[in-house]
């Protein structure tokens, strides 16, 4: 129904959209996706006449080259675009930015029967319909917008962020109609930051990075590659979700850095080389305070059972006060700090 073969659009030196080829098709929902300043809109702008692609480029639509068409031109065709911002006639009323929206020939035959289509699709028209644009919530200018573009019974609808702005229960209901819209066998094309919202109602879902269509597949496709999930749908890696799941040992309390090497108590496993515990620790080292890995390890006296070597020269133990002195629970200890005087 719809090609786009070999696009690029230039503002001045910057290439907003390169080489983009695509397939809209008849009665389908085609979600673009990409980040800001991806190209999204000079795509929807490209299609609708309001840029001019490079030479080279070609847009077809039933078959027959628009690329050079002028704007009114791709109205009467079948193209409407709903543009970011609305774009309403402030000082005029609902009823009269509808009947603005059948501006083509084909359109003004079946005004009557459009207007009141388009007000029972979107009840809260109706009850505005003598109220002036600039007037109304943002919620309800966006379905004036939508409507006015349907009113021209488009073969193709061009949506740039209709939800931008609204509310969570705003969104709620603008999708809702939109589904409705699209299960009437309207051709959608959609520019939407709401993901989830718009692979609801996506049949074919294109990926644009700086201006180039880098994924394009199914709405059930994209939903299951890694890459869309952590870009656009918010969900961690699962490389990290591993990681995250592994069980981490927590001392009853201070501070654990996650990413510091775990040291482990002596334990036997059969088969296995037996770990031994870091130098310096022992069975009834303070748990709680701060451990570092790498610190050289305060240790409490040692056992007078315990075998000393024969060669070992004589140990001078430290004062009482000072053994005393070091906490077996808790806190930080400085091996090299000089003992309190009492």
């Amino acid at each position: 129904m719809l090609r786009l073969e070999h696009i690029s659009v230039a503002y001045g030196k910057h290439e907003a959209l390169h080489d983009v080829s695509l397939d809209i098709e008849m009665g389908r929902t085609t979600v673009i996706l990409g980040a800001n300043g991806a190209g999204k809109t000079t795509l929807l702008k490209a299609i609708a006449g309001l840029v001019r692609p490079r030479p080279g480029g070609r847009i077809l639509f039933e078959g027959r080259s628009i690329e050079n068409d002028p704007p009114h031109r791709m109205v009467i065709a079948g193209i409407a675009l709903v543009p970011e911002g609305r774009r309403l006639f402030g000082d005029m009323s609902v009823i009269e930015n509808l009947r603005m929206g059948a501006y083509t020939p084909h359109a003004r035959a079946g005004e009557a029967r459009q207007l009141e289509k388009q007000l029972a699709l979107f009840p809260r028209l109706a009850l505005r319909r003598n109220q002036l644009a600039r007037t109304m919530s943002g919620g309800e200018q966006q379905m004036l917008a939508i409507a006015r573009a349907l009113m021209s019974q488009p073969k193709v609808l061009l949506l740039d962020e209709p939800s931008l702005g609204l509310g969570p229960q705003l969104v709620k209901h603008l999708f809702a109609t939109l589904r409705a819209i699209t299960q009437a066998g309207q051709s959608v094309v959609l520019v939407e930051q709401n993901v989830h919202q718009s692979l609801r109602l996506a049949h074919r879902v294109h990926v644009l990075e700086n201006g180039r269509i880098v994924r394009s597949g199914s709405a059930s496709e994209l939903k299951e590659d890694a890459a869309i999930q952590r870009a656009y749908l918010g969900l961690p890696d699962k490389r990290l979700i591993a990681i995250d799941r592994e069980p981490v040992q927590h001392s009853p309390g201070g501070f654990v850095n996650p990413l510091a090497r775990t040291v482990s108590p002596a334990r036997s496993t059969i088969g296995q080389d037996k770990e031994q515990p870091m130098a310096g620790m022992s069975d009834n080292m303070a748990s709680g305070g701060f451990f570092h890995p790498h610190a050289r390890s305060v240790a409490p006296q040692a056992s007078a059972s315990a075998p000393r070597p024969a060669a070992a020269p004589e140990t001078v133990s430290p004062p009482a006060s000072h053994k005393e002195g070091i906490p077996k629970s808790g806190g930080f200890v400085n091996p090299n700090a000089r003992p309190a005087k009492q």
